[in-house]
């Protein structure tokens, strides 16, 4: 494979046939942009795309190095507390008018049940609005765990998505595509007597399989350092085992039930 115009991958269905890839029609005289500028293209735009969203991350991940809270969010916030503390002030103020109103009506051994009842509701009202704490501590608290977290996750993302790029590239360049699909025909045929004319749907399930075995293997450090590794860092131990192993088995099984469900309609 030469790296100069027109690009043309390593292996391709006709150079997988023993014939000779060319950018140009049957004709010789008659020129193809399309398949003279394709993989080229195809290149290009991917490299945009992928300088564009890194410029975008570079930014983002500029502004998780702050370590101060931001005033006007915090002016937001001290908004909203003192409107809450006003609220729960006001509530407050309610339930212990009504606690005594009832204890006044109450009488003999039956008002001092009932009264005790009712000062054991109010007393549980109070600790529940105890609870309710101000907003702006608590997030200046986790301000810069979420710093860090969020730090280390658009890094991640940043390292994932150059390594995808590189990855999209050389599977290009390697004619991985074509290759998958003549495997996926030389399976069907070698072990099942299908070929790709009168049995092309099913040749393309072969297909899908391949590329998604293929795409676990490669993703699966990816994952498993972003699940064990970066959310483990926030305290998301208990939720690993929920997330892990049973969501990529229920993929699979979803996978599986959908092509039992397809196969007798092919």
């Amino acid at each position: 494979m030469t790296f100069s115009l027109p690009l043309t991958p390593q292996y391709t269905q006709l150079s997988g046939a023993g014939k000779t890839p060319s950018a140009t029609t049957n004709n010789d005289n008659d020129f193809s942009a399309l398949g003279y500028y394709a993989v080229f293209a195809t290149i290009a735009f991917t490299l945009v795309v992928f300088l564009f969203e890194a410029y975008l991350d570079f930014r983002q991940r500029s502004s998780y190095y702050k370590t101060e809270f931001p005033s006007e969010l915090s002016k937001t916030v001290g908004n909203i507390d003192a409107e809450r503390e006003k609220e729960l002030k006001e509530q407050s103020k309610e339930v212990d008018d009504d606690g005594k109103k009832k204890e006044e009506e109450n009488d003999g051994d039956k008002a001092a049940g009932d009264g005790k009842t009712k000062q054991d509701d109010i007393n549980k009202n109070k600790e529940s609005l105890d609870k309710n704490k101000p907003l702006l501590p608590q997030l200046q608290s986790k301000f810069s765990k979420a710093q860090s977290y969020g730090l280390d996750k658009i890094t991640f993302s940043i390292i994932s998505s150059t390594y995808n790029l590189f990855e999209e590239i050389i599977f290009l360049l390697c004619g991985y595509i074509p290759y998958c699909w003549d495997l996926s025909c030389h399976v069907g045929k070698a072990y099942f007597g299908w070929n790709e004319n009168d049995n092309e749907i099913k040749i393309s399930l072969i297909f899908m399989a391949v590329n998604v075995i293929i795409g676990t293997i490669t993703s699966l450090p990816f994952e498993l350092y972003l699940i064990f590794r970066i959310e483990n860092s926030t305290d998301l131990i208990s939720k690993l085992p929920n997330y892990s192993s049973p969501t990529r088995s229920r993929d699979c099984c979803s996978r599986a039930c959908l092509v039992d469900h397809l196969w007798p309609c092919f």
